[in-house]
């Protein structure tokens, strides 16, 4: 089971070009730690889904097993409260982050999906008129944001993990990719195989060596 792969002191990093593959990839962990016994403190996700892509999938009904209902314009929750997923706008991003940091010892994991929609969350209030010497401050947030989450996660000994795609070409101009390479303790990439299957490599994980393994039938089929 991928979630239990998962590292708690550390970032696990989540690499893909192809969207879907990362989002039937997060909806298996999910279902992997819905399933396990919600009697133990921590079995609560929290879901920062900044590119809104999950919650669209989720709200169709194209998830098994996840379905969710609109609390207010930011937030949405699964039927049984153990998923909150929190779609972040520039006012509204410090107080759903103080939230989950309030809230953090009730947690089993914490999703933040992806680095390279929060650039482009904030990149027009911090990078005006496309100067790209002011890159620095949006790197600067977007270090504090995850290194802040990562201590509180990290103390309760809980998963942290972030998502990146690879080939992104857009307002991301430094990437946050050295930041993660060096603070990741599972870093992992996805992509679909056979149409059907989820084929993953690990690139790097602090008791594995680097391996590639399959999820069968790990692609969501709504058809």
């Amino acid at each position: 089971m991928i979630s239990e792969m998962l590292d708690k002191g550390g970032f696990n990093t989540l690499i893909f070009d192809d969207t879907y593959a990362k989002i039937c990839l997060i909806a298996s962990i999910i279902s992997e730690l819905q399933s396990k016994d919600n009697n133990d403190k921590h079995h609560k996700i929290f879901y920062l889904d900044f590119d809104a892509a999950f919650t669209a999938y989720a709200r169709a009904g194209l998830i098994p097993a996840t379905k969710i209902e609109k609390i207010d314009e930011h937030f949405y929750q699964s039927e049984s409260n153990t998923l909150k997923i929190f779609l972040p706008s520039q006012d509204i991003f410090g107080v759903i982050t103080a939230d989950i940091i309030k809230s953090i010892n009730e947690c089993s994991i914490v999703i933040f999906d992806s680095i390279n929609s929060f650039y482009n969350l904030f990149y027009d209030r911090l990078v005006p008129n496309q100067n790209n010497g002011n890159i620095g401050s949006l790197n600067q947030l977007l270090y504090f944001v995850l290194m802040i989450i990562l201590k509180h996660t990290s103390e309760n000994n809980i998963p942290f993990l972030v998502t990146s795609m690879i080939r992104y070409r857009g307002k991301e101009r430094v990437t946050s990719n050295r930041l993660l390479s060096m603070k990741s303790s599972f870093n992992f990439y996805v992509k679909i195989k056979n149409l059907e299957d989820l084929s993953i490599t690990v690139l790097r994980h602090p008791k594995l060596d680097h391996e590639n393994f399959i999820i069968k039938d790990g692609v969501l089929n709504w058809t």
